[in-house]
């Protein structure tokens, strides 16, 4: 997906604007052990033996710690008792366009990012982090098709990653494997490009899917699942 990064000079009435092109977890809610704990067994069921069982129960247990997909293939693979139907309830809604989560110990009226996302896709969300140079999560917003997020941090240098998909399944798990995972590369800071150097007393917009082509293009890097 195509970006672009552009800061303006908010201290003064003369604005400056720089052009550059970027390459490219929900807390589980407490529905208790009643709703995704043990399933009683059913002699009557084909899945209903010990193994089975056992692979259910796990299935309950990562739903509970918000490992959503996790339990989506454990539940796939217990094929035990009502499987099917707690399966599919492992995909969950997606979040409202804002900040997810924010380090109180990271606020400052000083700088402002702004994360805008150009997508007509009512379907598709956007998830975006932010990390510090030692890789402390400072911030993380979610984008639900179109819009944009203003978050305010420190300046200083930083890591930004996003994500995006169609089915979400939590904060920790994002969009499962299906989802597309990248590191935004800046090329700001010698010998690292995924890092980017943001000063205070300006304003930042990252734009994803930026139909502006003025900007500075670089290339993606892709990560896996595994390395969210």
């Amino acid at each position: 997906m195509r970006k672009t990064l552009a800061t303006i000079l908010s201290c003064c009435t003369l604005a400056l604007t720089l052009g550059l092109v970027a390459c490219s977890g929900d807390s589980p809610s407490s529905s208790g052990t009643e709703a995704f704990g043990s399933a009683e067994s059913d002699p009557n069921s084909p899945s209903s033996d010990k193994a089975a069982k056992a692979e259910y129960d796990r299935a309950g247990a990562l739903y509970e710690q918000g490992k959503y997909y996790s339990a989506k293939e454990a539940y796939e693979k217990s094929e035990y008792g009502d499987w099917e139907q707690r399966a599919a309830e492992c995909a969950q809604p997606m979040p409202e366009t804002g900040e997810l989560f924010h380090d109180p110990n990271m606020t400052s009226n000083n700088m402002i990012l702004n994360f805008i996302v150009n997508d007509d896709g009512a379907g598709t969300g956007t998830y975006i982090s932010v990390y510090t140079k030692d890789n402390t999560l400072v911030e993380t917003v979610f984008i639900k098709g179109g819009g944009s997020v203003e978050t305010r941090l420190p300046g200083g240098e930083y890591y930004v990653k996003d994500s995006t998909g169609t089915e979400w399944y939590g904060e920790d798990e994002q969009f499962g494997p299906d989802g597309h995972y990248e590191s935004m590369v800046f090329n700001s800071v010698e010998g690292d490009p995924c890092l980017v150097v943001l000063e205070e007393g300006y304003q930042w917009d990252i734009t994803i899917n930026d139909a502006d082509s003025s900007g500075r293009s670089v290339e993606s890097q892709e990560e896996s699942w595994g390395n969210r």
